[in-house]
């Protein structure tokens, strides 16, 4: 590795159960070292989730933690890094104050995760590195995959089929979540197993009739409480493991302890009471997860969210091919969002291909990147699912759909700028005064203009859905965008709309649009 050009950075992350970092070494996925690395537990996660709120006393302790990772950092002469958080400030109720106070008093500036954001970067590393081991292993384990992450907050599963990214949900009963719903009297009660078994299978229970579509060969198993269990069934797993599991172990397990009560697993297993609230809500979800999917195999896996976070870090700054092989399968998973609506595969591939002709055509001088297109390609593709509830009224119904989806791989921010080019698909202006471009962000909002108006010259493109156009392409010449391609159709309606669409584009880029016929 020393013969490569590596980078060298720091990762910081807020959990619920502990304050951790690691500084790392990083080739490639393949080639990444750890440094150092340091882990502090905490209470943190249970106190936000019994009281909705970080005490000031807590948070001057986090700060105190957060300085001495800061003041190692220093000692490695690390200057790049990134602080990340879950559930604990992502839940907090006075989460804007617990941020402002870590910036002045660390100068860290933290970066809140949401959920998907969450489930996403560990299944980035967990898909990655399972499909390494099942080719190692002559693909033994099937090629139909569910994948299992808990955290505190929440349960994130996952489908692969033969390669294929294509479902995709998150169900907000992670341990913590579970275990705040019923009160300590109630924990304590011989009859909670029974009625936390029931409770998740209520919840869960819609989910079961997609996924068995899918006739998935392994199950896998992920996150903390993964690796508490696993410690429980002899299994040390550290953030690389991979371990192999028959179903049979873990009904084994659940018969000895998932009918226990909190109190009766501390005892019996000599553990602490933190360690027995965490497995007694995985064992039942494990156990609703298998009673309900018929799979083959299950693996547990030791992976992190720091671990994950170090890989996904690392891929981002070297544009990792990995990266951009997640990537086209979020796009994957979200055509296959659309096409439980309503969706026009080929409108939207003439529409995807018009969109990188036109970004490309700027190059770097349009303010938008890499990101920024595929956020666009996400809203082509998303954009007439309202017509499946309203035709009438289709971009508003778009909008709440959007909105009130977890689209894997995007942020909450990045999907209310995918949500708002759909909703202003055809019409309007974006303005304050509508809510779809109030809520975003400043620093969102002239990135989305610029993309809703792209979005409309594309859509004006193949406004017969024909996809009459062939070998397009597109330049700047003076202070102009030109557009041209070939056509043996009649192609005025494409023509009469980009001309009514494009006086948006115009006000955002400072340049006239022009589309002609070679």
């Amino acid at each position: 590795m020393a013969d490569r050009k590596t980078l060298v950075y720091g990762i910081i992350h807020i959990g619920s159960s502990n304050v951790s970092m690691k500084i790392v070494e990083y080739a490639s996925m393949d080639e990444m070292r750890i440094i150092e690395s340091v882990r502090k537990d905490t209470s943190f996660g249970e106190e936000v989730f019994n009281h909705k709120k970080l005490s000031f006393d807590s948070i001057r302790k986090l700060c105190r933690m957060l300085n001495g990772l800061k003041q190692l950092l220093s000692d490695y002469q690390v200057k790049v890094y990134a602080v990340y958080a879950t559930a604990v400030i992502r839940e907090a109720d006075n989460a804007r104050s617990i941020l402002d106070l870590i910036r002045v008093n660390t100068g860290f500036n933290v970066q809140v995760v949401d959920m998907p954001q969450e489930i996403y970067f560990k299944h980035f590393a967990l898909q990655y590195l399972l499909r390494r081991f099942n080719k190692e292993q002559e693909g033994r384990l099937g090629r139909n995959f569910l994948f299992v992450d808990i955290t505190s907050g929440c349960v994130g599963l996952t489908v692969w089929e033969h390669g294929a990214l294509c479902f995709q949900h998150n169900v907000h009963i992670g341990t913590l979540r579970l275990l705040e719903t019923f009160k300590t009297n109630q924990r304590d009660s011989r009859y909670f197993p029974e009625a936390l078994g029931e409770y998740i299978h209520a919840i869960m229970e819609p989910l079961w009739m997609f996924v068995r579509n899918h006739q998935i060969d392994t199950v896998i198993f992920s996150g903390r409480e993964a690796r508490i269990v696993g410690k429980q069934l002899n299994l040390e797993l550290d953030s690389q493991s991979i371990a192999e599991v028959k179903p049979e172990t873990f009904y084994k397990y659940y018969e000895e302890s998932g009918r226990l009560s909190t109190s009766m697993l501390m005892q019996k297993n000599h553990i602490s009471e933190s360690t027995a609230a965490v497995i007694s809500p995985t064992v039942h979800i494990y156990k609703e997860i298998l009673d309900n999917i018929p799979a083959t195999n299950a693996v547990m896996m030791g992976m992190t969210f720091l671990q994950a976070c170090c890989m996904f870090y690392g891929a981002q700054k070297v544009k990792d091919p990995a990266l951009l092989y997640m990537r086209a399968q979020n796009l994957e998973l979200t055509r296959s969002i659309a096409e439980s609506y309503y969706y026009e595969p080929a409108h939207a591939k003439a529409m995807e291909l018009y969109s990188y002709v036109i970004i490309r055509a700027f190059d770097r001088y349009n303010g938008l990147n890499e990101r920024d297109e595929f956020l666009l390609r996400m809203a082509i593709i998303l954009y007439q699912i309202g017509k499946y509830v309203n035709l009438l009224g289709s971009s508003s119904s778009a909008w709440n759909i959007i909105r009130g989806t977890d689209i894997f791989g995007i942020s909450d921010k990045e999907k209310d700028i995918v949500a708002c080019i759909v909703y202003y698909d055809h019409k309007g202006e974006p303005t304050d005064e509508d809510e779809p471009f109030r809520v975003l962000p400043d620093d969102s909002k002239m990135t989305a203009m610029k993309l809703i108006s792209i979005f409309r010259l594309v859509r004006a493109m193949d406004m017969s859905r024909k996809q009459k156009l062939r070998d397009v392409t597109a330049r700047i010449t003076g202070d102009s965008l030109l557009i041209e391609y070939e056509s043996d159709e009649d192609t005025a309606l494409e023509t009469w709309i980009f001309d009514k669409e494009k006086e948006l584009f115009e006000n955002v880029f400072g340049m006239e649009a022009k589309f002609e016929r070679r």
